[in-house]
């Protein structure tokens, strides 16, 4: 059993331990030329303060829990109610967006805080380590999580002169991203190699949702060994739920010069 990397769009970058907090900050906590004003409102009826970003409304959730790496900030996208002290970012370990991070840059002593997005009241969703609960009431049973479900589907590859499978993976019948495996060599896939394939909450940026079912679809392409590439006949087609493992899925030659995807069911 052979486990891959997972070539895909989207990545996560790891916490290196220093303090976002040491005196000099990395470039991606500046305020950008083109920053936008974000501006707050408070909401008499929800006893909130709410923010607007990209098209989705944010209130307080958090606080820093322990210490964030400079790397994790993965850009300024502005600044709050004509305080340009006050700046908002995104961060890199949480792609979709869900959070963002709010912080005063005037002084020595200032904490960030985080907003989280209004549309996750009531859901489980995966939430970067250095952020914790401020128990906000409006939150509710809002949940968190620190770790990553996967799904794994274990695929064989049955063929010969194989150098690269790629796959398109559909969530709820949409396109979700892309991805791939191959030897670092460019060598050929050995017959009958074992190759788990795992996709995390992350690479489905909200299509996937901790906790509910959802339609997974793949569809694969192998390239030869000499640069063609093939599309192989047959659509995976799956009901999953993040934490669940399959196996038995097979690439085929078809006799005819083709490929086919087959499932020992």
């Amino acid at each position: 059993m052979k486990k891959v990397l997972i070539l895909s769009l989207c990545a996560a970058v790891l916490l290196s331990g220093c303090s976002l907090f040491k005196s000099k900050d990395s470039g991606s906590l500046d305020l950008p030329a083109n920053a936008e004003q974000i501006e707050s409102r408070y909401d008499i009826d929800q006893g909130e303060t709410l923010f607007t970003y990209n098209g989705r409304t944010y209130s307080y959730f958090g606080q820093l829990n322990g210490k964030m790496s400079n790397g994790s900030v993965r850009e300024c996208i502005g600044y709050t109610d004509n305080d340009k002290d006050t700046r908002v970012y995104t961060l890199y370990e949480d792609i979709a967006d869900n959070y963002l991070m709010i912080r005063h840059t005037g002084g020595i002593m200032d904490q960030p805080e985080f907003l989280r997005a209004v549309d996750t009241k009531n859901r489980d969703i995966y939430t970067p380590s250095y952020i914790k609960s401020g128990c906000y009431e409006t939150w509710g049973s809002s949940g968190i999580h620190y770790e990553l479900p996967e799904v794994t589907v274990g695929l064989i590859c049955n063929a010969e002169n194989i150098t690269a499978i790629s796959y398109e993976v559909g969530i709820d019948g949409e396109s979700a991203f892309v991805g791939g495996v191959e030897n670092a060599d460019k060598s050929a896939i050995k017959k009958g190699e074992l190759f788990d394939l795992e996709y995390n909450e992350l690479m489905f940026l909200n299509k996937a949702i901790v906790g509910k079912p959802f339609c997974l679809t793949l569809n694969f392409t192998v390239t030869d060994n000499e640069g063609r590439d093939h599309k192989v006949e047959g659509t995976y087609t799956r009901e999953m739920m993040f934490g669940a493992s399959l196996s038995d899925l097979e690439i085929r030659e078809d006799g005819n010069g083709g490929y086919i995807l087959f499932e020992d069911l």
